[in-house]
């Protein structure tokens, strides 16, 4: 009788650790931003345009060995001026992922006085990128079950300016999206951040008052990506992660590894439950990846 007894209750507990097992989940991805490839060769500001190809190219097959990374996210300024040219130069590269990888224009790539709008910047990428079948620059990215990644587009290509730009019509679009996904955990991703270590009031989202009016009206918003500053920033503020790569064409070249973690049994009813890592990679030879473990704050 004891060993039957005994028998049982390792088979309860053997099933109470598979579906703890099955329960947690884990999503991990790259993020690169404001890599600023350049076929002009000329360095300014301390950005190292003339070396952005090579350690572009480096970053590449870092990440094609990385078997945790699931997907890459290029959040903006992928290439340095608004050219066509350019575009392509950088797509060359990035299609040596194996993994797929997803992009979000920033204010450097296009310029309609110039002759490349978002529109031609996206064709472009269409054409020669088989993940990225979206015909605009916003869109939606599902890559699991509990988890929805919404790309919003804050770039004017009539008057390319660092200071973020939402119009009217992709708040809108915005706030349809975060409606429809009510029942899912959201990420929003885009080129400009909205909180930040670093302050850069020239950088800053224009009408912010009416963006944040727009996110805050939603409570399943669990984390916001961006780039821009070109400085690494995590911030844990209201429930929501701020998370900021550096500028990938200064050194070190660094690009930035998320990992999400949660349960999905308590994902909705405890906040507590979801958490964030985050790594930054150089690619050139300094001091070993910094690991950042976010503490909770207001």
């Amino acid at each position: 009788m004891r060993k039957i007894l005994a028998l049982i209750l390792m088979l309860f507990m053997f099933n109470c650790a598979s579906d703890a097992l099955a329960r947690e989940k884990t999503l991990t991805f790259a993020q690169i931003s404001d890599s600023h490839l350049s076929l002009s060769g000329k360095n300014y500001r301390g950005r190292d345009v003339i070396k952005s190809a090579e350690f572009l190219e480096k970053a590449v097959k870092e990440i094609n060995k990385n078997k945790d990374v699931q997907f890459v996210l290029f959040t903006g300024d992928n290439i340095d001026n608004p050219k066509k040219e350019e575009l392509v130069a950088f797509l060359k590269i990035v299609n040596k992922l194996h993994k797929p990888y997803y992009m979000l224009i920033g204010n450097h790539e296009v310029f309609k006085n110039q002759g490349f709008t978002k529109k031609d910047y996206m064709h472009t990428v269409w054409w020669r990128h088989p993940q990225m079948f979206f015909k605009g620059p916003n869109y939606v990215l599902k890559p699991n079950n509990e988890l929805v990644f919404i790309i919003v587009d804050g770039t004017n290509e009539i008057m390319p300016s660092p200071s973020g730009y939402f119009k009217e019509n992709t708040l809108e679009w915005l706030d349809k999206k975060l409606k429809k996904y009510q029942n899912k955990k959201v990420v929003i991703v885009q080129h400009y951040p909205i909180f930040h270590e670093v302050r850069k009031t020239s950088h800053d989202i224009m009408d912010k008052d009416k963006y944040l009016q727009t996110i805050n009206s939603y409570d399943n918003i669990i984390a916001i990506i961006a780039g821009h500053f070109h400085s690494n920033s995590d911030i844990y503020r209201k429930g929501i992660y701020y998370l900021s790569a550096p500028g990938f064409v200064a050194e070190p070249h660094e690009y930035k590894i998320i990992t999400f973690s949660y349960d999905t049994k308590y994902l909705f009813a405890d906040p507590s439950e979801f958490s964030v890592e985050t790594k930054t990679y150089p690619t050139m030879e300094v001091k070993e990846p910094v690991e950042t473990i976010i503490p909770e704050g207001n």
